[in-house]
């Protein structure tokens, strides 16, 4: 499976800034279906759980790249959040997965 990962030096949910440790951005080609799939990994300073719901996902990217999606908020335990992609991730290029 081709795929791409991506540390992140900054994350909002719904416009709203969440404070990191640590985040990773992963996009992975797949088979079935028109755009690649994508999942955010987070570490968030604060440990608070958030709710279970698809979200608005602004990322930046230790090199300054900026992408944002929709994704579905599937885990969230003691400030590690796990978003999966609902949708095309803006600002990324399939043809980047070329390179893996």
């Amino acid at each position: 499976m081709r795929h791409v990962r991506f540390d992140i030096a900054s994350l909002a949910l719904e416009r709203v800034d969440v404070p990191l440790k640590a985040a990773y951005l992963l996009v992975a080609e797949a088979d079935d279906a028109e755009v690649p799939q994508w999942e955010v990994l987070a570490y968030a300073l604060d440990p608070a759980r958030l709710d279970q719901r698809v979200v608005r996902v602004d990322l930046t990217t230790l090199d300054g790249r900026h992408l944002r999606g929709d994704a579905a908020l599937v885990r969230s335990v003691e400030g590690a959040h796990v978003l999966r992609g609902a949708g095309e991730l803006i600002g990324f290029d399939p043809v980047e997965l070329d390179g893996t």
